[in-house]
């Protein structure tokens, strides 16, 4: 059932690609990201991108009926041990990534390999049948959604020694702190330095790739902080900073895997 699934999403995404849906704003991102490289190369990238939501899309229902142990076959965590560490210290956990390869999968295939639900955190979106299915689909093998206004959930969350986790690569408002992104200053969700300043979480981020035959390959990188103390404005910043300059390392390696059909610089 996969196979068929991502065979029609990625049909789907070249359809959308030829009528120009979120092509002009995935071209425009890409430009911006990377003026050194042809039109043809950009386009090769936007190509791929596309086709990668493409396969998000498909396996999104796949993962909304597919059993525990299909998802976790095709999942590989190459450092539990990090995660594990992390975790044991008490103050729980902190997990941000970003919109890269499938995200839905990494939160439901990391959950069944780590043996650990997370707590997601979502925007505060209506109820609609779209936001019902995605429910759905993110509850089904033990995690838990939060709302990301709900922050003194969060923090007692954290304080059982729980896990939360987060995307943290989407445009934030205006006045949010600003940091560098593919060479220009743009406003960041504040929300995981601040948490992890204030209550001493430590923040991993988990960088997700999709191989070849359609494996899922998970890995965690520390995010260190010992050396900023308290949540000022200048220690928000230079954290957020930190998990910013990792995410886009890893965009810059295998940027077909990113969501560049997000306005991520809108507020420039």
């Amino acid at each position: 059932m996969r196979a068929t699934l991502v065979v029609l999403g990625i049909l789907l995404a070249k359809t959308a690609y030829v009528l120009s849906i979120r092509k002009k704003v995935t071209l425009e991102n890409l430009r911006n990201a990377y003026p050194d490289l042809s039109q043809r190369e950009i386009e090769t990238i936007a190509k791929k991108a596309f086709r990668n939501l493409g396969i998000v899309f498909a396996e999104m229902l796949y993962l909304r009926f597919a059993g525990r142990r299909a998802i976790a076959s095709h999942t590989k965590v190459s450092n539990p041990e990090l995660f594990d560490k992390a975790l044991s210290q008490g103050n729980g956990l902190i997990v941000i990534a970003g919109h890269f390869a499938n995200w839905e999968w990494l939160a439901l295939g990391g959950a069944l390999i780590l043996k650990k639900n997370f707590a997601v955190v979502r925007k505060n979106i209506q109820t609609s049948f779209t936001e019902r299915f995605l429910e759905k689909m993110r509850i089904r093998t033990g995690n838990t959604l939060v709302n990301s206004a709900d922050i003194r959930k969060m923090y007692r969350i954290l304080g059982s020694g729980g896990c939360i986790a987060l995307l943290a690569d989407q445009a934030a408002p205006g006045e949010s702190t600003r940091v560098p992104f593919f060479g220009r200053d743009v406003p960041t969700f504040e929300g995981p330095a601040r948490l992890a300043l204030r209550t001493r979480a430590p923040i991993l981020f988990a960088e997700c790739l999709r191989a070849e035959r359609g494996e899922y390959h998970i890995s965690f990188q520390e995010i260190p902080f010992e050396d900023l103390q308290g949540d000022s404005p200048e220690n928000i910043h230079e954290l957020t900073l930190r998990h910013t300059k990792l995410l886009e390392s890893i965009i810059r390696k295998h940027p077909d895997q990113w969501l560049w059909q997000h306005r991520r610089w809108k507020y420039i």
